[in-house]
């Protein structure tokens, strides 16, 4: 009996997993937007079959074979969330680049302590990445003091002091903003044209919609509710639209590009995301290729989660890949090294 009701579970919990899978492809803009939930709950889907795959070995049941097959149909899926082959390489990297969500620099003392903004600005100057790719930068009264020669600050029309920037120690010789009607709510896709070494490449920094939960959303989690579920599933609902539309956008501007491609920054989405694999096709991930262990970089209340990156054209040879947990912003900043 026990194992009957089990196996149901574990049925159904497989049909969700494969659906998840569909949410790449599946834009979420459209009447099948509900796949997209099950994208952003693809780690602990693939958790509980996997407990599901160890009980059924153990009972020495058939019923193994199914969860093996699905869980192998994403592979390429769980290559995306945690990575265990480590990248070694045998020379010395010709430039960095960083992207670094800096939450408007705890504008709003998220965190309790003095001195964030000062902590983040010394921070970035030891780091010296040679490209600083930070979103959610914000400057009322005067831009930060960093120690790079050159600078693309994305200005807003509605929030002035609500900025995107792009910092490098290579001449910056043409710049630009990608237009993704997310202005008001601070998403933005700007550009940078980089001479480095007698090449060109174009970076973008990207800022998608956030899914802007509020307190009592966060507060779910300790006391699950009904009317909490569907507060939830309707703002993700939005933010799925709104980043399907936004991708689209940059996705045109990106075929435009006549240089090599860098891209940076905050998705939030994960790499399960119609989102994600609308950028990264054609680029390479940095973190797929060189990058160890899981892939979080959001280190707020929902675990997991990686939904920043660096994505880079195939031209570019990656050296290194890392994610330093650094506790100045609800992301955590991430380094590429490139030959």
């Amino acid at each position: 009996m026990l194992n009957g009701i089990l196996y149901i579970l574990n049925m159904l919990l497989l049909f969700a997993l494969f659906l998840s899978y569909a949410s790449s492809y599946i834009s979420p803009d459209t009447f099948l937007w509900p796949v997209a939930l099950l994208g952003l709950i693809y780690p602990f889907l693939l958790l509980i079959n996997l407990l599901f795959t160890i009980y059924w070995l153990i009972r020495f049941k058939k019923h193994f074979w199914a969860n093996i097959i699905i869980i192998l149909l994403g592979y390429g899926h769980i290559q995306n969330l945690i990575n265990i082959q480590e990248k070694e390489s045998d020379t010395e990297a010709e430039f960095s680049v960083m992207s670094f969500n800096v939450r408007l620099f705890n504008a709003y003392n998220w965190i309790k302590k003095d001195d964030v903004k000062q902590e983040i600005i010394e921070y970035l100057n030891k780091e010296s990445a040679s490209i600083l790719c930070l979103q959610e930068f914000y400057a009322p009264e005067e831009l930060p003091k960093l120690n790079y020669p050159h600078s693309h600050i994305g200005l807003q029309s509605k929030r002035k002091s609500w900025r995107m920037a792009t910092y490098s120690n290579f001449p910056i010789f043409k710049n630009g903003t990608v237009s993704i009607s997310g202005e008001r709510t601070n998403n933005v896709c700007i550009y940078s044209d980089i001479a480095i070494a007698g090449d060109s490449i174009r970076v973008y920094n990207v800022h998608l919609a956030s899914n802007w939960f509020e307190k009592e959303d966060y507060e779910f989690l300790d006391r699950p509710s009904v009317e909490g579920a569907e507060s939830i599933i309707e703002r993700l609902k939005t933010s799925f639209f709104k980043r399907a539309k936004q991708v689209k956008a940059i996705k045109a501007h990106m075929s435009t590009s006549p240089y090599p491609i860098i891209m940076c920054g905050d998705f939030n989405d994960t790499p399960t995301s119609f989102s994600y694999k609308q950028l990264s096709e054609g680029l390479n991930d940095s973190f797929t290729n060189a990058g160890t262990g899981l892939g979080q970089t959001y280190n707020g209340k929902f675990p997991t989660l990686r939904i920043d990156y660096i994505l880079h054209s195939p031209e570019f040879k990656i050296n290194s890949f890392k994610t330093t947990e650094v506790y100045l912003s609800d992301h955590f900043p991430i380094v590429s090294t490139f030959n």
